[in-house]
């Protein structure tokens, strides 16, 4: 990783809006190899779903969703566990010590619509002010017409705000004018191949419709300092499975430490598979 990728300006500016991009994290060579890697876990877990973006839910619609691949490819496991990536998200959170919370392939169809403005943090039960930190690696770059991100700057100061159903069930609640954000507005970052963009926890973020003829291919990976608590009973599948209770640590087998970098890396829980309960 190059250094200055996360020196102290980086870290300011993170720390001020709560969001940045860095670059040289991974080599060319890295990303078109663990590029085709999630590319073959998102083609293997959709393989018997044939319909068309219109045909599918409006949750759907803003993106197909494979969570927790490092448990179920030795690539993707490298990818997530990445060295140099895992440094940057300790420095950027300033803590010495990080767990994987999930990673997740996010592609966002030809056709796909926007993603609705939230906040991480407040879906999971946990610590609603935990140090964590997310990690959008576009694998093609990205671009407004592709499905770029865009983050309200400072919103993670304002405190964990009102959950935001974007699976469309219930009536609609807009982040974005929550007098909480003091009538800021979201900044679009178009990002290039090769880049990491990263937002925090409570960060309001959201992404725009893919009206280009490609897919737009993300992984991301979220981190949690280590130490951070249950706090809610809600059903999760890595808390459960691992026999997490409201007030116990988080840690176990589907939680494991990435910062510093484990050697070897972990094995994958014996029960593997993706989260269940609501995520994004």
């Amino acid at each position: 990783m190059n250094k200055s990728a996360v020196g102290q300006d980086v870290v300011a500016e993170f720390q001020a809006n709560g969001f940045a991009v860095t670059d040289n994290i991974f080599s060319s060579a890295e990303l078109e190899r663990f590029g085709a890697a999630v590319d073959r876990q998102v083609a293997e877990r959709n393989a018997t779903d044939k319909r068309e973006v219109g045909e599918k839910t409006l949750y759907e619609q803003s993106f197909i969703q494979c969570m927790r691949l490092w448990e179920t490819d030795a690539l993707v496991r490298e990818f997530a566990f990445h060295s140099g990536l895992a440094e940057a998200a300790a420095t950027l959170l300033g803590v010495e010590r990080l767990r994987l919370w999930q990673d997740q392939a996010l592609y966002k169809e030809a056709g796909g619509r926007e993603t609705t403005a939230h906040q991480d943090l407040v879906f999971w039960p946990i610590d609603p002010e935990a140090p964590l930190i997310s990690a959008w690696i576009p694998l093609d770059g990205s671009t407004i017409e592709s499905g770029a991100m865009a983050y309200v700057p400072g919103s993670h100061l304002a405190g964990p705000l009102q959950p935001v159903d974007i699976t469309h069930r219930t009536e609609p609640y807009d982040i974005l004018t929550d007098p909480a954000l003091g009538g800021a507005t979201p900044t679009w970052i178009e990002a290039p191949a090769g880049s990491v963009v990263w937002h925090h926890g409570l960060t309001v973020h959201q992404a725009s419709a893919n009206t280009t003829e490609h897919t737009r291919r993300v992984f991301t990976v979220v981190f949690l300092a280590d130490g951070v608590r249950r706090t809610k009973p809600w059903e999760l599948m890595p808390l459960d499975r691992d026999g997490i209770d409201v007030g116990d640590v988080v840690a176990g087998p589907g939680l494991p430490i990435v910062w510093p970098t484990p050697s070897p890396l972990p094995e994958p829980p014996a029960v593997v598979g993706q989260a269940i309960g609501p995520q994004h």
